[in-house]
């Protein structure tokens, strides 16, 4: 079976729970997700099942968007309830200073990667060298920040924020870069995934009804994969399906990426264009597809 299924994460659960709930479900093994959740957050959580997880860079290349609840004056080891709680300060920040914040954030280009994340080092992932006690050189990687909005809670100690943030974003460390902002330490509280691009958790099927409603959370491949697109004929189909190319003449620019359906709209694969002809990169059974 291949398909996309959008799930709600809950607290309390990381994604690879999820993963384990599904594959029980479903009796399939073969299952991944696109965007881990760290097991504190919740929110969208995209998981695919059988060919379709070839497919799920395209959900990870796609900008994501959060709620999160920065805690000020104190720092935990993990950037996260989950950690100890390493280092405290005063929380002196003004109206002025939060009116220049949403400037500072959106012109951010870098960021460092939290030591507690997956990221390898030297082929180990850094949470577990960071668990030995090991200290680390973490990479900075290139953001973009798309969009910032803050929202004051009735607690001057926290502060409510929104953000749309490209791939690899770490919302931990820009809280973190948010509280030094404002002149003191911080970690992130509450975060919760509101969308993968144009996909809202509000299309996600609730984690406690997976069980009995999983079926209400299928997504249909063209609104995970932002590609263009070409819709096939018999013929044409019959061809990608065997592994040959078929000709679109001057119609696609060169090197392009398609997304390749036959006239009943399901997926056939992807495919990429080279003189003149699209080449079959990935070929589905379209048969097989939710």
């Amino acid at each position: 079976m291949n398909s996309f299924l959008l799930i709600d994460k809950p607290a309390g659960w990381s994604s690879f729970d999820v993963i384990r709930q599904l594959r029980r479900i479903l009796g399939i093994k073969k299952i991944g997700h696109a965007g881990t959740l760290d097991p504190f957050a919740t929110g969208l959580l995209i998981c695919a099942t059988g060919q379709y997880t070839r497919l799920l860079k395209y959900a990870e290349a796609q900008s994501k968007t959060y709620t999160a609840s920065l805690l000020l004056g104190k720092k935990s080891s993990t950037g996260d309830p989950e950690g100890e709680i390493i280092a405290s300060s005063e929380i002196s920040y003004n109206s002025q200073d939060l009116s220049t914040l949403p400037e500072k954030i959106l012109a951010l280009k870098s960021l460092r990667v939290p030591e507690y994340s997956a990221v390898k080092i030297n082929g180990k992932r850094a949470y577990k060298l960071a668990r030995e006690g090991k200290i680390l050189e973490m990479p900075i990687r290139p953001v973009t920040i798309h969009d910032f909005r803050i929202s004051q809670s009735q607690d001057s100690a926290v502060l409510d924020y929104t953000v749309k943030v490209s791939k690899g974003t770490y919302i931990r460390a820009l809280s973190e870069y948010i509280a030094e902002a404002l002149g003191c330490v911080g970690m992130t509280i509450a975060l919760r995934r509101e969308a993968i691009g144009d996909i809202g958790v509000d299309s996600a099927v609730n984690f406690d009804d997976l069980e009995t409603k999983w079926r209400s959370g299928i997504c249909p491949a063209k609104k995970i994969l932002k590609l263009d697109s070409i819709l096939l004929n018999n013929e044409q189909t019959t061809k990608i399906i065997h592994g040959r190319g078929i000709s679109v003449g001057d119609n696609f620019a060169e090197s392009i990426e398609l997304a390749m359906y036959d006239e009943q709209d399901r997926l056939l694969g992807i495919g990429c264009v080279e003189t003149g002809m699209i080449r079959p990169k990935q070929v589905f059974d379209p048969g097989e597809s939710l």
